[in-house]
C-alpha cells in the first residue's frame, strides 16, 4: 500500500475513534440517527479507499465562453457506496460531521482522498475539491493538505489544476491571508462556491479579494428571471465591482440552449455547470457547436 494511503487510513481511524465516543454518548437521543449514519459513512469511505475504488464522480465545468483559462475543469464530487455498491448520499453523511464540530477533520480526509484520486487518474487533470472556510482556519487541517501538496509539485505539473470550492464561509469569518498565499504557493487556485446577493455574500467576497480565481453563481441566480433582485446579472456586476479579475461559472445551468443564452447575455461566464449537463465534454461541445450554427 502507498505510504500516502497508509496516512489516510490512519487519519480516519483517529477521526473514528474521536466519532464513535461521541456517537455513544448520543444513543437514545434525537441525534443519534444522524451520528450513526455519519459512522457508516466514514466506514464505507475507509473501505472505499482499502479496495481502490473511484469515491469522488466529477461533473465537468463545461467551456461556452473564449479564451478560458482552463480546458477541462470539473468539480470532484462524493460518492459513497456501502457495502453493497448501494449509494450512500453525501449531504447528510458530511453534515453529521460540519454539525458535531468535525469540520475540519473531515475535511481534511475528504481533501487528502481527492488529491490521491486526482494524482492516480491519467485522465483528469483540472479538478476543484470542496472545502469549507472554516478548514482553512484549523492548523491540522492546514499542515495536512499543504504537505500533500508540497509533495506533488503541482508548479512542476502546468497542464494541472487543483482548486479548492470554499463553501460554508460566513461574515463573521475572518481568512487568514497569510495561509492562503501558502496554499497558492503550492500551487493551488480558490473559487467561492454559491454565490448570490445575499449580505453574507457580499462580506466572503471581499475577504477573497486578490485571492479567488472563479466565482461560481448560485443556481438561484442562474435561473432567476432577469427582473428579479437576485437575477445573474445583478449578482454579475456586484461581483465585478469586488473581484473583477476573477473568472465566472454558473451553476445550475439545464442544458446547452440555457448555456448558450447565458453566455450571449453575459459573455463573461465562462464555463457552465449543471446537474443535468452530460459528463461528456465533447458531446456538449458538439451539441453547443450545433446550436450555435
Amino acid at each position: 500500500m502507498k505510504q500516502y494511503d497508509k496516512e489516510l487510513l490512519q487519519w480516519i481511524e483517529t477521526l473514528l475513534m474521536s466519532y464513535r465516543r461521541f456517537v455513544k454518548d448520543a444513543e437514545d437521543t434525537p441525534e443519534e440517527e444522524k451520528l450513526v449514519y455519519g459512522l457508516r459513512g466514514l466506514v464505507n469511505l475507509a473501505n472505499m479507499i482499502l479496495r481502490d475504488v473511484p469515491i469522488f464522480g466529477i461533473e465537468p465545468w463545461h467551456v461556452i465562453g473564449k479564451n478560458p483559462p482552463m480546458s477541462q475543469p470539473g468539480e470532484m464530487l462524493l460518492r459513497l457506496k456501502d457495502y453493497k455498491g448501494e449509494a450512500m448520499p453525501p449531504y447528510p453523511f458530511v453534515m453529521a460531521f460540519y454539525d458535531h464540530g468535525f469540520t475540519a477533520q473531515l475535511d481534511a480526509i475528504l481533501a487528502l482522498a481527492a488529491l490521491r484520486q486526482f494524482d492516480s487518474d491519467p485522465n483528469e487533470k483540472q479538478v476543484s475539491i470542496n472545502i469549507s472556510a472554516r478548514s482553512l482556519r484549523e492548523p491540522t487541517f492546514v499542515k495536512m493538505v499543504l504537505k500533500r501538496l508540497e509533495d506533488m509539485r503541482l508548479l512542476e505539473r502546468p497542464d494541472e489544476r487543483v482548486i479548492f470550492e470554499i463553501h460554508e464561509s460566513t461574515h463573521n469569518l475572518t481568512m487568514s491571508r497569510g495561509v492562503l498565499e501558502l496554499f497558492r504557493k503550492v500551487g493551488c487556485l480558490f473559487a467561492i462556491d454559491d454565490v448570490g446577493l445575499s449580505m453574507n455574500d457580499i462580506m466572503r467576497l471581499g475577504e477573497f479579494e486578490g485571492i479567488a480565481d472563479y466565482i461560481k453563481i448560485d443556481r438561484h441566480s442562474v435561473c432567476a428571471s432577469p427582473d428579479e433582485p437576485n437575477a445573474l446579472g445583478s449578482v454579475l456586476a456586484y461581483v465585478r465591482t469586488m473581484l473583477p479579475e476573477t473568472f465566472i461559472v454558473a451553476e445550475g445551468v439545464q442544458n446547452a440552449e440555457h448555456a448558450i443564452k447565458i453566455n450571449t447575455l453575459f459573455p463573461d461566464v465562462l464555463y457552465a455547470q449543471g446537474l443535468y449537463l452530460p459528463s461528456d465534454r465533447v458531446a456538449f461541445q458538439r451539441n453547443l457547436n450545433i446550436i450555435r450554427a
